[in-house]
């Protein structure tokens, strides 16, 4: 308990200490979660084709993904991608089998990196890396006769918004509603979708894309939604239909095909250099405070980025001056972290070097 704590408080410190200019890292990219009735000794086939199709929408940032021929092949023994699996217990009901309601288990897919990535390289696509450009969502809504309004950024609406975005890899932002932002934007011309005013009360927020939404809810209870969708100076008006889930659904799809799909161009892409190097036995802010500046006092470092925090490891992106030679002498010479294993490269596979952080 007390390392996941120190993990959580480490996340937040990181938002203040590290820079990925107008970007967000995603993380769990490889990982699916599914609430299913029971345990099994081996989840079912149609859990891991669930889950497959998960990671691989998330990783390389497209929903077409499931239609290429190779995944198709791929989708048919899901297991030979599956690194682990691991169940939690939860208190939302599910649906089971036979009819009746249980308390749902919280079933977790995590594959193989490199597998994932290699299929996606045999459909012709790729993994898109872990930084991702933000989504900011302004949302405003009319019930009924009352007038239309600014939705809270603690409505369930922007929470239901955030959970289909985190299950597409797509970062979303919500604004804060203080008073620079509604003297920045009226909620008039967030209604009207005046790109002009929306633009310019984003810039706070510094968004690489935003999503505009105005909801009606009839006198039945049902809503009807339009929404505008801003990137690069291109706009695109989405007019879903169905319920209210299927149409914020819809909506979320709609956009993380069309921002994601920018990482694939000259315009907007993130391309991660430098060696990665993976840290293990960081607990806790301390040690990672130490860990980081002792990278940076070694001779051969230039630069380094963090990538992904997962509990006691961390992965950095290390600009090195001198080679991967280089960064090995100085660490013999200056022993904090014992080497532990290289993965080597190949043509699939980028080359990662693993130390222990010694205390």
């Amino acid at each position: 308990m007390m390392r996941n704590l120190c993990t959580s408080m480490l996340l937040l410190i990181l938002t203040g200490l590290c820079s990925l200019t107008q970007a967000a890292t995603v993380r769990g990219l490889y990982t699916a979660e599914l609430l299913v009735p029971e345990q099994l000794s081996q989840p079912a086939d149609g859990q891991l084709q669930q889950g497959l199709k998960s990671v691989l929408i998330k990783v390389s940032g497209r929903s077409q993904v499931v239609n290429k021929a190779a995944v198709v092949e791929a989708l048919r023994m899901p297991a030979a991608l599956l690194s682990q699996f691991s169940y939690q217990s939860t208190q939302t009901p599910v649906a089971a089998g036979d009819g009746r309601e249980v308390l749902g288990q919280l079933l977790l897919l995590e594959f193989d990196p490199v597998l994932i990535d290699q299929l996606l390289q045999r459909s012709a696509m790729k993994a898109i890396g872990h930084a991702r450009p933000m989504l900011m969502v302004w949302l405003a809504a009319q019930r009924g006769n009352a007038a239309r309004d600014f939705v809270a950024p603690e409505s369930k609406l922007y929470a239901e918004l955030a959970q289909l975005a985190n299950a597409r890899g797509l970062p979303l932002d919500v604004p804060l509603l203080d008073l620079n932002d509604q003297s920045a934007l009226d909620v008039s011309d967030l209604w009207g979708f005046f790109r002009e005013s929306i633009v310019q009360a984003s810039d706070r927020y510094k968004p690489e894309a935003i999503l505009v939404g105005r909801l009606v809810q009839g006198g039945s209870g049902g809503w009807q939604t339009e929404w505008l969708l801003l990137k690069d100076g291109q706009a695109r008006s989405l007019s879903p239909s169905g319920s209210l889930s299927n149409q914020l659904q819809q909506v979320i799809n709609e956009s993380a095909d069309f921002v994601l799909s920018s990482l694939g161009s000259s315009r907007f892409n993130y391309v991660e250099t430098g060696l990665q190097l993976e840290i293990a036995n960081v607990d806790g802010i301390d040690d990672y405070l130490q860990l980081v500046d002792y990278l940076n006092q070694l001779p051969p470092v230039e630069t380094v980025r963090v990538s992904i925090i997962d509990a006691d490891r961390v992965l950095f992106r290390v600009e090195l001056q001198g080679g991967v030679q280089a960064l090995e002498q100085a660490v013999r010479l200056n022993p904090r972290m014992s080497p532990m294993s290289r993965v080597g490269g190949g043509d699939d596979v980028e080359p990662v070097m693993t130390y222990r952080w010694q205390e």
